[in-house]
């Protein structure tokens, strides 16, 4: 873009490489950059709900970032809540736009990430995936493959018992009950107030 133009047109832009094929997201609008389209709408994944800058830390922490999708609600939970996207590689670019708002021929690469953790979150009667990622280069000083409790470690010593494969070290999402809206709970004489129905909690308990 010359400098004699209008306005400058920053994009933010992800590559995140998911088990069914590349996932390719811009962020409010439709972003051609090295050969590849990256357009603002998932047909699973949904749209970029928000992307945290890398969050420096200090001694033995590694870099870390967060990346919250929206998915698609016509979409299956089970297709884009699973733990088959852990470790996967998500880039994110940001590069200005050419006079036709579309076409990026030069980006900086601001993360490198792998997928960490993931969790499901409903804001607002939403679905939401929270994805928590780690640099990729400082993940390797984190591979522990030594005699642990794991899945391989403890096949090594009972071949064939799988009972380790459900043990992925994530949150679990459980859906319970409805949630009720919020009441006063008046307090008379000194008594203690009255115990409301809520989301994991039964009344009089």
């Amino acid at each position: 873009m010359a400098a004699t133009d209008i306005a400058i047109t920053l994009a933010t832009f992800i590559r995140f490489e998911a088990p069914g094929g590349d996932v390719l997201l811009a962020d409010g609008g439709v972003v051609k950059f090295g050969g590849d389209t990256f357009d603002s709408w998932h047909a699973v994944f949904g749209a970029i709900q928000k992307i945290d800058v890398i969050r420096s830390t200090i001694g033995d922490m590694a870099e870390r970032g967060k990346l919250v999708l929206a998915p698609n609600p016509e979409a299956s939970v089970s297709s884009w809540y699973n733990f088959g996207i852990r470790n996967a590689r998500v880039r994110v670019w940001m590069g200005e736009l050419e006079a036709d708002g579309v076409t990026c021929t030069d980006a900086k690469r601001l993360a490198d990430w792998q997928v960490d953790e993931i969790t499901r979150v409903q804001m607002m009667g939403q679905d939401l995936l929270q994805i928590d990622m780690i640099g990729r280069g400082e993940k390797l000083f984190l591979t522990n493959e030594g005699n642990v409790c794991s899945d391989r470690f403890h096949q090594s010593l009972f071949p064939g018992e799988r009972g380790f494969e459900n043990c992925t070290d994530e949150q679990g999402y459980f859906a319970w009950g409805a949630e009720s809206p919020q009441r006063a709970n008046p307090v008379r004489g000194g008594s203690t107030p009255t115990p409301t129905r809520g989301r994991g909690r039964v009344a009089g308990i």
